[in-house]
């Protein structure tokens, strides 16, 4: 090919190209190279400008750029191109291969091959392979066994290599031994021993394993040894081998055989009772000789038992003991074992997990403690026998140690302190028993350590009170003694005390009631008696006696019950309480009467407390009737008088206002009554007015005497006078009444009698009053009189009240017509009226 032609392929390659022309000096020596022709990809390559760079002197190009030193260096190559056809340049990030030749003797070529590429890889490959040789060189010196390499070729083992745990074991470095015969290694002995074993694994073709003792480094060890051959073509031609130290496991085996032989050694010739068990089934699966004579069963025997043939204790408590001992929950317990004669023993089993035979059994070791149960069983009864008694009386037992720590609480000491057995056991005894006197308030000295110092009994100081954990003070009584035994030792203390609160508090209850009324609770004749001597004396003169009697009260007991006739008497002594001065004095003297007495107080200033009295009477509004007291009084002013004397007039002052009062008070309670008999029920004044006209026609007929007339109408009047004492909610029932209603209801004929036989004025119409309700036929009440038995004022009152009840409206029903209502008495005329009462009543209607 021409050289233009070649020139022309280089100039338009992507290689760099650049030709360059040799100028000599003075001598052949000093050479200078001229840029003369070169490529775009060239002029790129070095950044240079084409124009200036061409024919330039490549000495002067690239001095101040980046690549400059790169630049000089491929210079410096230009000069030794003879020799250096070939070498590398870094311009910037890129390697390139530069090729010179000379296609002319005064010429210079040069081509830049871009191989970074290829360098990269070149790179990437090495240091991949470097890695990997790291790799298994780590792996090599990491794992726990000794590993060497062997070569076999004619007959010989060379160690090519070894890793630092087998150089650690055997001391041989892989310098000292790479390239040698175990026997140049080891010396003959051991090299001898150790190509022995190189040899069998020549021999067998396969991987072998076996154990040999060898010394290495002056001491005798037992080795593992793992050889595996490596072929080349079907022969082996190395070794890898790995060695480990397994003296230590070795004499862990041996310590273990002779530690069964010691186990087993114990198991058959130790004196106690020894079993395994399977977990699941409780199969006996040994037996020790111990256990074969405890139980009376041979060898063959008892290997066919379960364990619940022997134990007297249920399957599902075998079974949970059995549990709670695999999970170290208990680590014994106590079962009853049946012996082959059928004597049962008291066994303590201690079990526990263990491997046996490869798996998981339970192991029990047996004590008879048949004798210590049975002391035990002796010393429970006489513990509960003692803690019984000790809980069954009233007071209060604490026993404390030589350091007056407290021991024990019985129940008593318990509820009276406030502490319990648990928080006060080891706790010292001033700390539970904080001891004061209970009038001072003051700490009382520990008795306790009285008793410790002394060694004699203490018993407590009177007014003595115990601070409670809650911090009640509470009274107690009794004393502390020495707990000694026989020897006369001193073991504690014991202290037995009695709550003595229920006994101060009935004591003052008991000398409240002696000078207080229980009902009114203000004083009783008792009191007021001691009272009179106390203040009969000249410097509190004069004195005033006020004796009060309550009226009405019999009336109130049988109309509201006896709760109402007790509320009077607390109201009556409220009120003396209140209107008395500091320095008066008021008591209960009898049933119904009060007594007042008044230190220092003229007749003026009586009057004015008699005044304030029945003014507070009138305005009491707290019972059903107004609050009556007749009082009298009489004043002391001379010593001379006879108190008692003064008390007498006082008395017959009372009962002179009281016979005054009388007429005018009863008046005032039928008044009363008559106006809560309209307002509790449906009674009103029209009702009373029509049957009073009703019943005096029928008199005027029947041609009565003006007594029974009088009679009559007063009857008309009271008659239901009783319902003032039932209950307003049965009087006002819209609907029918039950049976205990009605039975409460026929109550009234018997309340309205009494309140009539307590009045004067009405204990004439008392009778008719009770036999109102009477029907001709016996059907009524309250005493099932029967025709011409029942009062003729109550046979006509009777047929008066059913036709004006009946042509009345009334809450639950409206009135009927008065024809029908007459057609009603016709009806009911022989059984509930009398006949000729009605016949009368009939004819009179028709006249009307």
């Amino acid at each position: 090919m021409a050289k233009e032609e070649t020139e022309k392929i280089f100039m338009q390659m992507p290689l760099g190209y650049a030709y360059y022309e040799i100028i000599f000096g003075s001598t052949e020596h000093k050479r200078e190279f001229v840029l003369s022709e070169a490529n775009d990809a060239f002029f790129d390559l070095w950044g240079l400008d084409k124009e200036k760079a061409l024919h330039e002197n490549v000495s002067l190009l690239l001095k101040d750029q980046a690549e400059a030193r790169a630049w000089h260096t491929f210079h410096e190559r230009l000069g030794n191109a003879e020799k250096d056809k070939h070498f590398t340049v870094i311009i910037g990030e890129h390697c390139f291969k530069v090729t010179l030749y000379n296609p002319t003797s005064n010429g210079l070529a040069a081509v830049f091959d871009d191989i970074t590429e290829i360098n990269g890889e070149l790179d990437f490959q090495r240091e991949k392979n470097e890695k990997l040789s790291r790799d298994i060189d780590t792996f090599f010196n990491s794992t726990q066994d000794g590993l060497f390499f062997l070569e076999y070729k004619n007959g010989e083992f060379r160690y090519i290599r070894n890793n630092m745990v087998h150089q650690r074991l055997t001391g041989m470095t892989t310098p000292l031994m790479e390239g040698k015969t175990p026997v140049e290694t080891m010396g003959d002995d051991v090299g001898s021993i150790l190509q022995e074993g190189y040899m069998k694994c020549i021999a067998s073709g396969e991987t072998i394993m076996y154990e040999e003792t060898v010394e290495f480094n002056g001491d005798l060890r037992n080795w593992l040894v793992r050889l595996t051959p490596v072929k080349e073509n079907h022969e082996v031609s190395y070794i890898i081998g790995s060695r480990i130290d397994i003296t230590e496991l070795k004499k862990l085996q041996e310590d273990k055989e002779q530690l069964l032989e010691n186990l087993n050694s114990m198991f058959m010739e130790h004196s106690a009772v020894m079993l395994i068990i399977d977990i699941n089934s409780g199969k006996i699966l040994n037996a020790n000789p111990s256990a074969r004579r405890f139980y009376g069963y041979t060898g063959e025997e008892i290997l066919t038992m379960h364990i619940q043939d022997i134990s007297e204790t249920p399957n599902d408590a075998i079974e949970l003991m059995r549990v709670q001992a695999l999970n170290n929950e208990r680590p014994y317990s106590l079962f009853s074992h049946r012996l082959k004669d059928g004597e049962i023993k008291m066994v303590d089993v201690y079990s526990s997990q263990i491997t046996y035979e490869g798996k998981s059994r339970l192991f029990s070791i047996i004590f008879d403690v048949s004798d210590r149960e049975k002391f035990r069983y002796g010393l429970y009864w006489d513990k509960e026998f003692l803690s019984v008694t000790l809980n069954s009386i009233g007071d209060g037992v604490v026993t404390t140690d030589n350091e007056g720590k407290v021991t024990y609480l019985n129940q008593a000491a318990q509820e009276i302190t406030g502490w319990n057995n648990e928080t006060a056991y080891g706790r010292p005894f001033e700390e539970i028993f904080d001891l004061r006197n209970e009038t001072s308030g003051e700490a009382i000295s520990n008795p306790i350590r009285a008793v410790l110092k002394t060694g004699k009994i203490v018993e407590f100081a009177n007014h003595t009170v115990l601070l409670s954990r809650q911090g009640d003070f509470i009274p107690i009584t009794d004393s502390a003694a020495p707990i000694k035994d026989n020897t006369g030792h001193t073991y504690g203390v014991v202290m037995v005390f009695h709550d003595v609160s229920h006994e101060k508090k009935q004591q003052r209850r008991i000398m409240y009631l002696s000078y207080h009324d229980s009902l009114t609770e203000i004083f009783n004749r008792r009191y007021m008696e001691e009272e009179m001597i106390r203040i009969d004396r000249a410097s509190i003169l004069p004195i005033t006696v006020i004796m009060g009697d309550v009226n009405g009260l019999k009336v109130t007991n049988d109309v509201f019950g006896h709760k109402t006739g007790d509320l009077l008497l607390r109201e009556v002594a409220k009120i003396f309480q209140h209107a008395l001065p500091k320095n008066g004095i008021a008591g209960r003297w009898g049933g119904d009467e009060f007594l007042i007495l008044l230190p220092k107080t003229d007749t003026a200033g009586a009057q004015d407390i008699i005044q304030k009295l029945e003014e507070n009477f009138k305005l009491n509004d707290c019972l059903p009737l107004q609050i009556s007291v007749s009082l009298g009084f009489d004043v002391k002013y001379s010593v001379y008088e006879n108190l008692h004397q003064v008390l007498q007039k006082a008395e017959e002052q009372m009962y002179h206002k009281k016979l005054l009062e009388g007429k005018s008070y009863r008046n005032r309670i039928i008044n009363t009554l008559l106006a809560t008999l309209h307002e509790k029920s449906m009674e009103t004044e029209e009702h009373t007015l029509r049957i009073e006209t009703y019943c005096i026609a029928m008199a005027q007929r029947l041609d009565l005497a003006p007594e029974e007339k009088n009679d009559l109408s007063l009857l008309s009047m009271l008659h239901d006078i009783g319902k003032v004492g039932i209950s307003m909610e049965i009087l006002k029932k819209p609907g029918p009444l039950t049976d205990e209603e009605w039975k409460e209801m026929k109550r009234h004929p018997e309340i309205g009698y009494r309140i009539a036989q307590n009045t004067p004025e009405l204990s004439m119409v008392s009778e008719y009053i009770l036999s109102h309700h009477e029907r001709w036929d016996g059907s009524g009440y309250p005493r099932g009189l029967k025709g011409t038995e029942i009062p003729l004022l109550c046979r006509i009152l009777a047929v008066a009240d059913a036709f004006d009840a009946m042509t009345s409206n009334l809450a639950y029903r409206e009135a009927m017509d008065s024809l029908d209502a007459m057609e009603e008495i016709k009806r009911c005329s022989g059984t509930q009226f009398d006949p000729e009462i009605a016949k009368l009543f009939l004819e009179l209607n028709k006249i009307y």
